[in-house]
């Protein structure tokens, strides 16, 4: 019956020492290769820029939105929040065959650079790499941390330390010229978008223009526009109609009082002229028995000269009579009036008809024009009946004019309704044409800020600089990682060894597998065949661990 014996170190040290054949076969070798790599890697200079994302974008990008959901981010935010897939891109755009051969020109004859354009090309996209620059932020949204790029790097590795840093900062130029190519391909594309859809507006303006100019031109004085000045056209002709109203009052009192005159004058008249004509008659009797200087006669004549100068009216005198009888009424009224009077005019009229008749030979008796007052009352009465007449007429041209400006006022609402919707429009148009206008503007000076290097979506925030120090192989590591490794798996060797076998070997074994104690021990005794079998042990492990370390340093030679 077999004893269950817990072991103590003294059972681990002496199984160690049993297999220290076993433990070094496996140690020494992974040691010397990890040894031989350390020593036979060769040093490789890293060096990297440091690209930062900025915030330019093209003026006027549009966004991308559904109807009723939320607003989506611009390209630009769309490449913060896509960054890894951006610079995926980036680097399939950089580092491609076709856009490398100015990059290999630039670096051309640089140490370790080939000198075949192609392989120049497929040693720098071996070399050469690009990755993203992660940060952790707190989202203002949620609150939370999250992981965000806000950079990148692009980095070529060499062993030559000035190859690096010149290569890295040529595929730093390549990589900013690509983003400026594509974002002024971007912003020419808007720009021509720009330019298209103006065009389209304007031919869409000049349109609803000339709709509107006819508009205008067809409802002139129905525009809504023109509903205060219609309204206040109404407003004085309303009043403009109150005062001819008073005029015609007016007119009419005057005429009535004019009328009134007019027969008191006509009747006064009509006795001066029987009186008169009474009187002539007794003058022309009396004038060849008396004589014209006699006092009789003299008086009488005083008496017919006044009644003239009164104006009475003559009748039953001949032309010669009518004549003499005007010029003295003619020189009468210039002592009293100016050559301009009325009366003087007409009397100057008369005077030359009366001439005229007298030439032709007429020599009939015509009546005398009635005197001045009762001419003179007629004229007043002829003249305001033209005054009331022509009050009248305006009166009722006023009225028209208010009702065509009344029915105007009717019809503007619904013109006031199509007018609105053909500047509404036009107005929108308008908008829409100076938006795209200036985005156009806008456009043309950012392509000319990318040209000019102003307007970069990526800011080099580290350029390339020549590494003092290799970045890899990480030697140290090696020789830490193949001595750990070396222990383990040769530990881990020695104790599968152990467990397998059966031997029994010591006190220890006889008293687990007997369950009894033993009288004595016998030591092992070391003879000159043990010592020489040992020997070759130790001789062959130890060309074991050469031969691998030099088959480790070859191979490492061959692969670099």
């Amino acid at each position: 019956m077999e004893t269950q014996l817990t072991p103590d170190f003294s059972d681990y040290l002496g199984a160690i020492k049993r297999r220290y054949f076993l433990l070094l076969s496996i140690a020494l070798p992974i040691i010397a290769i990890a040894l031989a790599l350390a020593i036979g890697l060769p040093s490789i200079y890293v060096s990297s820029s440091l690209i930062e994302f900025s915030r330019s974008t093209v003026p006027g990008e549009m966004q991308n939105s559904q109807p009723g959901g939320p607003q989506q981010p611009a390209y630009a935010d769309q490449q913060r929040l896509y960054a890894d897939q951006y610079v995926h891109n980036m680097s399939d755009a950089v580092l491609n065959s076709n856009d490398l051969g100015p990059v290999a020109a630039q670096v051309k004859g640089m140490p370790l650079i080939p000198q075949d354009q192609q392989e120049a090309i497929a040693f720098i996209k071996q070399h050469a790499g690009m990755q993203s620059v992660r940060t952790k932020v707190l989202d203002p949204d949620t609150g939370r941390e999250r992981e965000i790029v806000p950079a990148f790097s692009v980095s070529f590795a060499s062993r030559n330390p000035r190859t690096a840093q010149a290569v890295a900062a040529a595929l730093t130029r390549a990589v900013i010229d690509a983003s400026r190519q594509n974002m002024l391909k971007r912003v020419r594309t808007a720009g021509q978008f720009y330019a298209s859809e103006a065009k389209r507006y304007h031919e869409q303006i000049t349109a609803l223009e000339t709709k509107v100019a006819d508009f205008k031109g067809k409802h002139f004085d129905e525009l809504p526009e023109l509903t205060n000045a219609n309204l206040g056209s109404i407003d004085r002709r309303q009043r403009d109609l109150e005062d001819a109203e008073t005029q015609i009052q007016q007119l009419t009192q005057n005429r009535t009082f004019l009328s009134v005159q007019l027969q008191q004058a006509e009747t006064a008249s009509n006795l001066d002229l029987t009186t008169l004509q009474r009187l002539e008659a007794e003058y022309q009797q009396k004038e060849p028995l008396l004589g014209e200087n006699h006092p009789d006669m003299i008086a009488l004549r005083a008496q017919i000269q006044n009644l003239r100068r009164g104006g009475a009216a003559l009748e039953g005198m001949t032309l010669q009579q009518q004549l003499s009888a005007e010029q003295e009424r003619l020189r009468n009224l210039r002592q009293r009036y100016s050559e301009d009077y009325p009366d003087v005019k007409s009397t100057e009229r008369r005077i030359e008809i009366i001439q005229k008749r007298i030439k032709a030979g007429d020599k009939a008796v015509t009546t005398v024009p009635d005197n001045p007052t009762v001419v003179q009352l007629k004229t007043q009465i002829n003249s305001v009946d033209n005054q009331i007449a022509g009050a009248r007429a305006h009166q009722a041209d006023l009225r028209k004019q208010i009702e065509q400006m009344q029915q105007r006022l009717d019809k503007t609402p619904a013109v006031a309704q199509q007018y609105d919707q053909l500047t509404r429009g036009l107005d929108l148009a308008r908008a829409k044409y100076d938006d795209l206008m200036k985005s156009q503007m806008d456009s043309e000076l950012t392509a000319e800020a990318i040209l000019g290097g102003r307007s970069d979506e990526l800011r080099v925030v580290n350029n390339p600089i020549v590494p003092d120090r290799p970045a890899k192989p990480r030697r140290v590591a090696f020789v830490v990682i193949g001595a750990i490794l070396a222990f383990v798996l040769s530990l881990s060797a020695v104790i599968v060894a152990e467990s397998l076998d059966q031997t029994v070997r010591g006190s220890r074994d006889v008293r687990r597998v007997l369950a009894l104690s033993p009288l004595a021990v016998i030591p092992r005794i070391q003879d000159a065949i043990a010592l020489r079998r040992r020997r070759l042990k130790v001789a062959a492990l130890a060309c074991t661990v050469v031969a691998t370390g030099v088959i480790a340093v070859v191979a490492v030679s061959g692969f670099m």
